[in-house]
């Protein structure tokens, strides 16, 4: 067992008030799923692809990972939430690891929709390539209020099983990267290129968490401040 500590409580008193009540329940039920599980207790099996991810740079975004042009290496895992057998639809999960200097950024995004006003709402679907993903909640960056999001480039067949993943990675899959205001156009801050899958022991050992900071990406809103000790909970009672 890891033992994964939760970041450090929210500032504002509204914020603690639900950390205090809500994110209380939450965390312990999260880890008694996973300690029941024995993994995950949602997204609980995947692939992890290495990628590389290249940031063309955008003075909007100074002093964060999408601020100056740079070529980066991480891990991109792709899952389906509920375990539902491929190809049938299903919360599909896009959790990637991005290495800085200062430490991880972590983005972790769900099928959704990309208009405004449906970028919160799960879409469950079953084409990894196809499908738009969003964070669903929001992210404060370089002082504004965020949705992050992302989709395949151009140039990719539909993709429902995670061997044509890996499949369409030796010949070249290509993810744009996303940010928009929660009622404002999309745009894209990078570009992911997938390589290889990574080990399925080492996948197993990784722990993704939207509380690395690494890249400038804050997470803000009711929503985070509940997953704040599900995430440590449900992480700490995982086998590996």
């Amino acid at each position: 067992m890891t033992r994964t500590d939760p970041p450090a409580p929210p500032a504002g008193p509204v914020d603690r008030l639900l950390d205090a009540t809500a994110g209380r329940l939450v965390g312990p039920a999260f880890g008694l799923g996973s300690f029941v599980r024995r993994a995950r207790v949602f997204h609980p099996r995947g692939r992890t692809f290495a990628v590389t991810v290249d940031v063309p740079g955008d003075e909007s975004w100074a002093g964060t990972v999408f601020g100056e042009r740079a070529s980066h290496h991480g891990l991109l895992r792709l899952s389906r939430g509920a375990g539902v057998p491929e190809p049938l639809p299903d919360l599909l999960g896009r959790a990637l690891r991005v290495d800085l200097a200062a430490g991880a950024q972590d983005l972790l995004l769900l099928s959704s929709a990309p208009a405004p006003g449906t970028r919160h709402v799960l879409v469950p679907a079953r084409d990894y390539a196809g499908t738009h993903y969003s964070s669903i909640s929001v992210f404060r960056l370089a002082g504004q209020t965020v949705v992050l999001g992302a989709r395949a480039a151009e140039g990719h067949g539909p993709l429902a099983r995670l061997d044509e993943v890996s499949d369409a990675a030796r010949r070249g899959l290509h993810i744009d990267l996303l940010v928009a205001t929660p009622l404002g156009p999309w745009t894209t801050v990078g570009t992911v290129t997938v390589h290889d899958p990574v080990p399925a022991e080492q996948s197993e050992r990784l722990r993704f968490t939207p509380f690395h900071r690494a890249g400038g990406l804050e997470p803000v809103g009711l929503t985070n401040v509940v997953r704040r000790r599900a995430y440590a909970d449900s992480q700490a009672a995982r086998p590996t």
